[in-house]
């Protein structure tokens, strides 16, 4: 990806899930869906990039998941944290098994039941997480996340 642009990450396992990424530099989050029940089954996203053009990526995962959240962001709003956790389920020994997203205005979640190791992800500087990527098959195995400094 070009310029300041940072990837971090990604938390989680690999269980022979698809990789998935973005194809063109995200510069700002637009929206955040995900399908969840005791852990992160799916997700998919929108973002802008540098020309303002909208890309909606997604659903990356599986079928699975009881509840589905979508969230819209404000245009002053941006992701300044994301949490989660990573843990079992069945013979999967390491998928993201919650997600919360904090904001400069709202926090949004927990999404998924906790089970396992916490990870946190504070954004430094004013930056903002302004995308994401992640191998996924029927769970979300692992997410990682783009930052843009301000």
């Amino acid at each position: 990806m070009a310029g300041s642009l940072v990837k971090l990450g990604a938390w989680g396992g690999d269980h022979g899930g698809k990789e998935y990424d973005v194809t063109v530099a995200p510069q700002r989050l637009e929206g955040f869906w995900l399908r969840y029940g005791k852990v992160i089954d799916c997700i998919s996203f929108s973002y802008l990039d540098k020309d303002k053009t909208l890309h909606t990526v997604g659903p990356w995962g599986g079928q699975g998941g009881l509840s589905e959240e979508t969230i819209t962001f404000e245009p002053s709003e941006y992701v300044k944290e994301v949490h989660g956790s990573v843990g079992p389920i069945g013979d999967y020994t390491h998928v993201v098994t919650s997600l919360k997203l904090v904001t400069n205005q709202r926090t949004i979640g927990p999404f998924g039941n906790g089970a396992g190791t916490p990870f946190a992800v504070p954004v430094l500087n004013n930056g903002s997480v302004v995308g994401f990527f992640a191998r996924a098959g029927p769970y979300l195995e692992s997410i990682g996340i783009y930052i843009h400094p301000f």
